[in-house]
């Protein structure tokens, strides 16, 4: 099947608010700004619940569920990047003259629990995270729970049902491998799936207005955002609005995605970008575990103090995050997990 640019231009546009956003985290612990507020209530509102609508966008859950290419595309991809954490941060402790073998248990517990975010509800002690690749342990679940719930009756009442009980769990223990963060991810992969089987965009394209009540609801989303991080399934102060929000901010991105594929070489750089998401979430990941950023941003401050932390530190993140995919592009057999497109065009 003919990939649709716009959907990669959508997806260039996530990972690059995933950048950005961690970029406002960093920033707000070193120094809260309401700059770094505002880029993250933006970001946040959107990136992660894009990426799994999208991916049920394109899922076929009444096929059988392919364990192999998913547990290579999806669990061996975060297995070998969590080694290379691992690698990273105990050459790090090396070069700082401290413990290797602390570094390795800390890491190699957050890696082996697999939370999104640090929590005092996990079964036994990790006092790291492993980041942002808890989402391919999450969609791994999603994928794999779709395809168990389509085969029932009355489907959405099954994929609600698996949204609460994913939900309320949380609150009161959260469990290994981003489980939980599957449950409910299940909801955005059905939506997606809903939105293509009933040609959603087609619809809007014959009602433009609805453009205009999903941006409304997105900026409304933004404005009152009270916090949301699907890691852990914290939907924030206002988890309604969070959801919503968030599917009126997938639709907006793709409205745009679309006006961009009209420009030539912005829609290219984006779609290039979006097409190598996997691999740039991957490197990302490796490079926000492992170097000190705090230590970098007070070098930054000093360096230019006028211009806003958090833009400061995306300039530097970004092009170390496309050199280390465009890197991953070119080494043979491992290039077609982090870029599954290679696997298919064989």
């Amino acid at each position: 099947m003919q990939r649709i640019r716009f959907f990669d231009i959508a997806k260039g546009i996530a990972i690059l608010a995933v950048i950005l956003g961690h970029s406002a985290i960093e920033t707000n612990l070193f120094a809260p700004h309401r700059t770094a507020q505002v880029v993250l209530s933006i970001c946040f509102s959107f990136h992660m619940p894009l990426f799994f609508i999208l991916s049920g966008y394109f899922m076929h859950p009444d096929r059988r569920f392919r364990w192999m290419k998913e547990a290579k595309q999806l669990l061996l991809t975060y297995v070998v990047t969590a080694l290379c954490v691992l690698v990273g941060v105990t050459c790090m402790a090396t070069l700082d003259h401290e413990s290797r073998g602390r570094a390795l248990r800390q890491w190699g517990m957050a890696a082996i629990y697999g939370s999104g975010d640090i929590s005092n509800l996990t079964l036994w002690r990790v006092d790291l995270r492993i980041g942002a690749i808890w989402f391919l342990l999450a969609l791994f679940w999603a994928r794999l729970l779709l395809h168990c719930l389509a085969r029932l009756p009355h489907t959405p009442v099954w994929v609600v049902l698996c949204f609460a009980v994913g939900y309320v769990s949380s609150r009161y223990v959260l469990l290994p491998w981003s489980i939980q963060a599957g449950m409910c991810a299940v909801a955005f992969l059905y939506l997606g799936y809903l939105a293509k089987k009933y040609d959603v965009l087609g619809m809007v394209k014959r009602f433009p207005y609805v453009w205009a009540i999903a941006f409304v609801i997105w900026v409304v989303g933004i404005v009152l955002f009270g916090g949301m991080s699907m890691a852990v399934n914290n939907y924030g102060s206002r988890p309604v609005l969070a959801v919503i929000g968030s599917i009126a901010g997938t639709l907006c991105v793709v409205g745009i995605s679309q006006l961009i594929d009209r420009v030539p070489a912005l829609g290219s750089a984006l779609s290039s970008i979006g097409q190598a998401s996997l691999a740039i979430l991957c490197v990302h990941l490796i490079e926000d575990d492992v170097l000190p950023w705090q230590m970098y941003l007070g070098m930054l401050r000093m360096a230019l103090p006028r211009v806003p932390l958090v833009l400061l530190s995306f300039i530097v993140r970004l092009p170390i995050d496309l050199i280390g995919a465009a890197v991953l592009y070119h080494i043979p057999v491992i290039n077609e997990w982090f870029y599954p497109q290679l696997a298919k065009h064989e």
